[in-house]
């Protein structure tokens, strides 16, 4: 598996003899609820692209653990930057990652904020019409089969993502807490939502299981895999 952050440039070096590929987890820095840590969606991307590393050749980035985070600002743990930050910050690694001898570069995200997955999708755009480099860009939670998920419309730290903690840092995990919905207008701008999001979960987290998780985790790893295959193989225009 080739860390980029546990390996020395000559190792580098001698990796590109297998591929130019290198994965870049996003994740967020963001309250789970009363019972997940912080660092949930960073630490759920991160695994997911390890596990791909260990199954095909290619490289795994230091992840951004910082992200856009609009529902949940005003908790204490949520440490959210601006959309315009997240896409500058992605935007220079891009093209560092190119500069640096990298030629395909898949973003996966474990935070799916509209205004985050935005600012991603933007900062790829911009840095395959400056530079010769192709992107990817995965949103993690997208690849999850909701067919297999036993509640309607789960979300934040709620079956899905609680039961893939429960894979990933059991130790983690303080409890299941009972499922939470908060109400949201459909429509209105609103400056500040935290009045209604209750304990800070959009979902189910009582319905989360290990076995789930494990299937959770297989689910992301597939899409990821198949990404990839994408990523490298599409011909070039």
């Amino acid at each position: 598996m080739m860390l980029l952050e546990e390996m020395t440039w000559t190792e580098i070096e001698a990796g590109f003899e297998k591929t130019r590929t290198v994965i870049l987890p996003v994740g967020a820095t963001e309250e789970h609820g009363p019972h997940l840590p912080t660092f949930t969606d960073t630490i759920q991307a991160l695994e997911v692209a390890k596990e791909v590393a260990r199954r095909r050749p290619v490289f795994v980035a230091p992840p951004v653990h910082y992200g856009v985070c609009r529902s949940t600002r005003g908790f204490p743990g949520t440490i959210s930057i601006s959309p315009e930050a997240l896409r500058t910050l992605v935007l220079d690694l891009l093209f560092a990652f190119r500069d640096s001898g990298f030629e395909k570069i898949l973003i996966l995200t474990g935070h799916a904020g509209g205004q985050h997955l935005a600012a991603l999708k933007e900062a790829s755009e911009k840095a395959v019409a400056s530079k010769d480099i192709r992107v990817s860009l995965v949103s993690d939670f997208d690849l999850i089969d909701t067919r297999d998920v036993e509640t309607p419309g789960d979300g934040h730290a709620g079956e899905i993502e609680t039961s893939r903690m429960l894979v990933i840092r059991e130790d983690l995990v303080k409890g299941l807490p009972e499922k939470h919905f908060p109400p949201r207008p459909r429509y209105l701008i609103m400056r500040d939502v935290r009045h209604l999001m209750g304990n800070g979960v959009m979902g189910d987290p009582s319905k989360a299981s290990k076995e789930k998780g494990k299937r959770f985790m297989e689910m992301s790893v597939q899409g990821v895999l198949e990404a990839l295959e994408e990523l490298e193989s599409y011909p070039s225009p």
